[in-house]
């Protein structure tokens, strides 16, 4: 049985990808982890409605306890948190000269008279990737081990010629970096780090038709102290995507899949995160457009009677089509239930 499986995974993957396959294939996931297998990776989705209604109404299952609405063309968000504490303080700025994984050089940079010091953090904004500082010299920076990705954690690329930068220190006792990850207008991956400002709004310098992941940085063990929102410009002034205090990062079981990617669902998973006596929750993964035509993909029932938890492996991975949205959403027979609910998903690039 073991074998059928693995033969009937293996038919499930792109013929370029099985080329690359490494031995055993069961370390296939593995390397696509690793940052080894191009064109692919890998995303697991996640997230928690700890407050839904009664009466069977279905709500998208984020920590916002609403029913998700994303925005309704590509804008400008503006970024903000509930608390001042929430704020980061941007010392130099400027152009690379040059560089490396460890290290930023800025010939007509001053970085010890701006009072650049170790353990302030580097954002490198043209390539969108984060260090921490170790040592500081008028007109170079070295890093604690490497360039790396936000949002993976695996090694990036190299400080060049012509890279945008940033260096950010604290302002305050919360965090003072946002990274989000999202979609532009045409359905393509964009990403940006935000320089939090507290109560005080910052505009996103991408336009996001969708946002989809954030995560909080600063230096040190700071955390996020208030709730940092994400919120469209427009009339609607919709929040799109917000971290609560120091989770520090978005709890949202919903994606889209890049216009220029195919994404494939490996499993799905759900449970009651509140129980609540006698109470049954109907789960719900769905596909389609978020506010418009969305298709039940598979359902599944928890109850705090019997089981409260589910998991389900797919043999054959479901195709997601580019621009396509997936999300969970859930309803339950009584008032104040939380569920919480995910995805694992591989992102293949044509």
């Amino acid at each position: 049985m073991i074998f059928r499986v693995t033969a009937l995974l293996l038919l499930a993957l792109p013929a370029f990808a099985l080329e690359r396959l490494p031995t055993p294939a069961h370390d296939y996931f593995l390397e696509i982890a690793k940052d080894r297998v191009p064109g692919h990776s890998l995303i697991a989705k996640f997230g928690e409605n700890p407050d839904l209604p009664s009466g069977l109404v279905y709500e998208t299952v984020w920590d916002g306890s609403i029913l998700y609405v994303p925005p309704v063309a590509a804008v400008v968000h503006n970024v903000s948190s509930t608390l001042a504490a929430d704020a980061g303080s941007v010392l130099s700025s400027g152009t690379a000269s040059g560089g490396s994984l460890t290290t930023l050089i800025d010939l007509d940079a001053t970085f010890s008279t701006d009072t650049v010091a170790a353990g302030d953090i580097v954002l490198n904004d043209t390539s969108v990737e984060i260090c921490l500082v170790t040592t500081v010299t008028e007109t170079m920076l070295t890093c604690a081990g490497s360039m790396r990705s936000p949002n993976s954690g695996l090694v990036g690329f190299a400080n060049v010629v012509g890279d945008s930068y940033r260096i950010v220190t604290n302002a305050s006792t919360g965090a003072s970096i946002l990274h989000i990850l999202g979609l532009d207008g045409n359905f393509l991956q964009i990403e940006e780090f935000v320089v939090l400002n507290g109560l005080g709004d910052v505009p996103t310098i991408g336009l996001y038709s969708r946002q989809y992941r954030a995560r909080v940085f600063g230096p040190g063990t700071t955390a996020a102290a208030g709730t940092i929102t994400s919120v469209t410009d427009d009339i609607a002034a919709t929040v799109t995507l917000q971290i609560i205090g120091d989770n520090n990062q978005t709890l949202m079981a919903i994606f889209t899949c890049p216009a220029d990617k195919i994404c494939y669902v490996l499993k799905w998973w759900g449970s009651m995160a509140r129980a609540i006596a006698s109470a049954v929750s109907i789960v719900h993964l769905r596909g389609g457009t978020l506010g418009g035509i969305g298709y039940v993909l598979q359902t599944r029932a928890i109850n705090t009677v019997g089981n409260s938890s589910f998991n389900y492996d797919y043999v054959v991975p479901i195709a997601i089509p580019g621009g396509s949205d997936i999300w969970v959403e859930a309803a339950s027979t009584a008032n104040s239930v939380g569920v919480a609910s995910g995805f694992d998903i591989i992102v293949v690039g044509f």
